[in-house]
């Protein structure tokens, strides 16, 4: 967590596909181990214009073995929220989600998430709070073909839809990003995992191009 900010640096999750259960949704509730003061419950939360309070671990993703019930009320923290727009979790980013979670269901594997934004110092300001306008994912898991450790990574921008003096609702952009950028802008450590990233060799920031679909990710 970050104290300045009141939201997660990043959030990590593990996925057993084999073990997967549905459980109901909860409502959002504070978490016990931190003060209260150092979280955000509601002020830039509500109806547009302000914020929905978006998951940065998946509300599904924890919710395998005998401790789902216990994943499931986790994920509806407070501190596992981050300010998004309305109608931030579409297109590309949620395929991305659903795509990892119904692999590891699909083929009983076992799969890490990690997710964040992006915190910069010229976020702006909306409703008293720093809202982020990127954010970033890394999957790691075991190649379907190679049958070798693979780690993606991934930034979702809203920058171009920012105007300011309000944010403008359009076609978020979702592109695969080398995870050596993405330590270096969320200021994280992956270890060897940037090693096993088939994008460790590229020299520029991301894929030129925004991902239109999952079958344009590079995986080797």
């Amino acid at each position: 967590m970050s104290m300045n900010r009141r939201m997660c640096i990043y959030s990590a999750v593990n996925i057993d596909g084999q073990k997967y259960k549905r459980i109901k949704r909860t409502g959002w509730r504070y978490d016990p181990r931190i003060p209260e003061e150092y979280q955000i419950m509601k002020e830039c939360y509500g109806n547009a214009p302000k914020f929905s309070r978006g998951h940065m671990t998946r509300r599904e993703d924890p919710n395998w073995g005998d401790n789902a019930i216990q994943g499931n009320d986790d994920s509806m923290h407070v501190t596992n929220a981050v300010p998004q727009m309305q109608n931030f979790n579409g297109g590309v980013w949620l395929t991305l989600e659903n795509y990892a979670l119904e692999n590891a269901k699909r083929d009983k594997q076992k799969i890490c998430v990690f997710t964040g934004p992006y915190l910069s110092d010229n976020d702006p300001i909306k409703h008293g709070v720093k809202i982020p306008v990127e954010f970033w994912k890394v999957i790691v898991s075991i190649h379907d073909e190679t049958k070798k450790l693979c780690a993606t990574g991934y930034t979702m921008s809203q920058e171009n839809f920012l105007r300011s003096d309000e944010f403008v609702y359009g076609e978020f952009l979702t592109y695969q990003t080398p995870i050596r950028v993405i330590e270096k802008k969320a200021g994280l450590k992956f270890s060897k995992l940037a090693e096993v990233d088939p994008l460790k060799d590229e020299i520029f920031e991301s894929i030129n191009s925004p991902i239109q679909s999952v079958r344009q990710i590079r995986y080797y």
